[in-house]
């Protein structure tokens, strides 16, 4: 049950052991929450980040690891959804979201096996074929890359196993999540914030801005002029209003041993249910498969699905490795699901002292980076172009 990127050593930060006062509390070290004690910190404020368990062990050290542009819909979708506009604007924020986390990386010298190599979305159906062909095409239209590959420019593996058209992404990436996250939280532990792991919060009290309580289930207080809400699928713990906002949803992975390479970039398939790649060192990273049992994968807990994992396992063996195939981790994570399938990030309605960056909806590598950016802003500035798109208050 332990994901294949957590293997590697980690000192927890001590748990939180008396009363604090800081200026902002954020709830929640993922990629949002660390991101936005990230930037807090560098303002020069003074900030406490809590984390229930360990640094990236949740969702974020949980799942493939791909730094994809856009939503779970396909574009051609989010269009029909969203309004055209809207959709192009969404859509670019998830790039400006790479080009951030690029820039971290670049600027903190940060070791997290990081790749732009592009993303490949396979057709595995004449259906799913004429919607990536209409998603390729309003891609372009509207300004970002895009392009058609068609079965005989497919890597010889996918054509030979069904795969009948792709549509390549080449802004897309790739990331170690749990070194990518641990980082980000050692920059800001030397850009002054204080970091407590093993620290669940129990309740949060930000009725009244400047005057912001939050205490811990060993009876800690931390007392702060503003919170900011990042437990993305734990949201409804803490915030009544966000129970019917964010669902968790629990998606099921695994990791082989080292493989001969036959995938170059992070590859969707079957209307994003299935998505694999192979690591710098061969390993393949398979999820996805969901929709054979999405009734039972809800919930907070962190279990197997046997018959899911099964049919994970018989994918794999559609490939030529044969009697190499030898897989070493399996592991599943609990996402937060937005009702819209957007993320929520901005001004938490029902705490005026509050802030929230949650509702990832399977992306967060898409956009929390930014969103922890964006909500620092909100802090500092009162505003930022992601707040204005996400704003939770649209419910």
């Amino acid at each position: 049950m332990r994901p294949y990127w957590l293997d590697i050593p980690h000192r927890p930060s001590p748990a939180l052991s008396r009363d604090l006062h800081v200026d902002v509390v954020v709830i929640g070290a993922g990629l949002c929450g660390s991101s936005a004690a990230l930037h807090l910190a560098q303002q020069g404020l003074s900030v406490a980040l809590l984390e229930g368990g360990h640094i990236a062990s949740s969702a974020t050290g949980r799942n493939a690891g791909f730094i994809l542009q856009g939503t779970a819909e396909r574009y051609d979708r989010a269009v029909e959804v969203m309004g055209r506009e809207r959709a192009r604007t969404v859509h670019a924020l998830s790039l400006e979201n790479h080009q951030a986390m690029a820039q971290a990386i670049q600027t903190h010298s940060l070791d997290c096996a990081y790749q732009k190599r592009g993303s490949l979305q396979l057709a595995s159906s004449a259906e799913e074929e004429t919607e990536l062909t209409a998603a390729c095409a309003l891609l372009n239209e509207d300004g970002f890359e895009a392009r058609l590959i068609p079965k005989e420019r497919l890597p010889p593996a996918l054509a030979q196993t069904g795969h009948q058209l792709g549509v390549f992404l080449p802004g897309d990436g790739e990331v170690q999540p749990a070194r990518f996250t641990r980082g980000i939280v050692n920059a800001a532990r030397q850009a002054g914030c204080t970091v407590f792991e093993n620290t669940r919060v129990s309740t949060l009290d930000a009725q009244q801005p400047g005057h912001v309580q939050v205490h811990t289930q060993a009876g800690h207080s931390v007392h702060a002029s503003l919170a900011i809400l990042a437990t993305n699928a734990r949201a409804g713990e803490l915030s009544d209003w966000l129970v019917d906002k964010v669902d968790p949803v629990r998606g099921q992975m695994l990791a082989t041993a080292p493989l001969p390479t036959l995938f170059n970039a992070p590859i969707y398939a079957n209307h994003g249910y299935d998505y694999w790649r192979q690591t710098p060192e061969g390993r393949v990273v398979l999820g996805g498969w969901r929709n054979l049992d999405p009734s039972t994968e809800v919930g907070h807990e962190e279990s197997l699905h046997p018959g899911i994992q099964e049919r994970m396992s018989d994918f794999l063996r559609r490939f030529p490795w044969k009697e190499q195939l030898r897989v070493t981790h399996r592991w599943s994570g609990t996402m937060g699901f937005s009702r819209d399938g957007l993320p929520l990030v901005g001004p938490l309605p029902g705490q005026p002292g509050a802030l929230c960056g949650v509702g990832f909806t399977g992306h967060g590598f898409g956009f929390a980076f930014l969103a922890g950016q964006a909500l620092a802003a909100m802090v500092q500035d009162g505003q930022h172009a992601m707040c204005t798109a996400l704003d939770p208050r649209r419910f």
